[in-house]
C-alpha cells in the first residue's frame, strides 16, 4: 500500500481507542505521551492497576492518566462522538470493521490493527530521542521489517543527536525575536545544521555552536 507519510499534532485533540488489550493500551500511552485527550473503550478493563514498574512495556500508567476516559462497555458508535481520530484494537476483526465503517461514514481518521484494508493511516514504527522521531512503514505489509529497521536506524545515529537537535531548536527560537527576516533566519539555521557544526559540538558542547552562529551572523549582515 502506498501511503502519504505525516507527523501529526494530537494535543488536545480526542482519541478514541476501542479494546484493552496490550495493543490497545500501547495507542493509547503513545497518544496520552503526545498531548492527546483519550477514550478507552473495552468491557474487560480492570477497575485498578497495581503501580508501574518502570520498565518501557508497563501499561499501569495509562488508565491512571489525567487525560484519559475509560469507558467499560463493549463497542457502540456513540464511542466515536466528537473524536479526531480511531483506533480500532479488538480481538473481533469483524467489530475492528465495523468501527472503522463507522469512523469512514462519519469523516473520522480511523485505524484498525493488524487489517490494513480497514485503515486511512497506518502507525509506523517509531523511534524517539527527545524532539528527533523516526518513523519507518512498509505500506502495512511487513510490520516486523519496519521494527527491524527502526532498530538499525536508531543504533546508526550519532551520539548526542537529540541534545544538538535541542540546542538548535533554542536558537531557532532566539532569532525568530532578533532577527525579523525570515529567509535569513532560516539560512542560519540550515548553516548550523550540518555535519561538521555537529562535530564541534560532540567535541567543545554548546559553546561551539554559538561561536559558529556568531561568525555566520557577522558573514550573513
Amino acid at each position: 500500500m502506498k501511503t502519504y507519510p505525516i507527523m501529526l499534532d494530537v494535543k488536545g485533540r480526542l482519541a478514541v481507542v476501542v479494546g484493552g488489550g496490550q495493543v490497545g493500551l500501547r495507542k493509547a500511552r503513545k497518544l496520552l505521551d503526545a498531548g492527546a485527550r483519550v477514550r478507552l473503550a473495552a468491557p474487560d478493563l480492570p477497575l485498578q492497576q497495581d503501580p508501574p514498574a518502570g520498565g518501557p512495556d508497563d501499561d499501569a500508567p495509562v488508565l491512571n492518566h489525567p487525560n484519559i476516559e475509560i469507558i467499560r462497555w463493549p463497542y457502540d458508535a456513540k464511542l466515536l462522538d466528537s473524536a479526531f481520530l480511531v483506533f480500532a484494537c479488538t480481538p473481533d476483526r469483524t467489530v475492528n470493521s465495523t468501527i472503522a465503517a463507522d469512523a469512514r461514514r462519519l469523516g473520522i481518521l480511523v485505524n484498525v490493527a493488524d487489517q490494513p484494508q480497514d485503515c486511512d493511516f497506518l502507525a509506523p514504527a517509531v523511534f524517539e530521542t527527545g524532539d528527533i522521531q523516526i518513523a519507518v512503514g512498509t505500506g502495512g505489509s511487513c510490520p516486523g521489517l519496519a521494527a527491524m529497521l527502526r532498530q538499525m536506524i536508531a543504533d546508526a545515529l550519532p551520539e548526542r543527536i537529540d541534545r544538538f537537535a535541542a540546542l538548535l531548536a533554542g536558537i531557532r527560537e532566539e532569532l525568530k525575536a532578533k532577527i525579523p527576516d525570515q529567509a535569513r533566519r532560516s539560512e542560519l539555521i540550515r548553516q548550523l545544521a550540518c555535519r561538521e557544526v555537529y562535530d564541534e559540538f560532540v567535541r567543545r558542547g554548546m559553546q561551539a555552536v554559538r561561536d559558529r552562529l556568531a561568525l555566520l551572523v557577522w558573514e550573513i549582515k
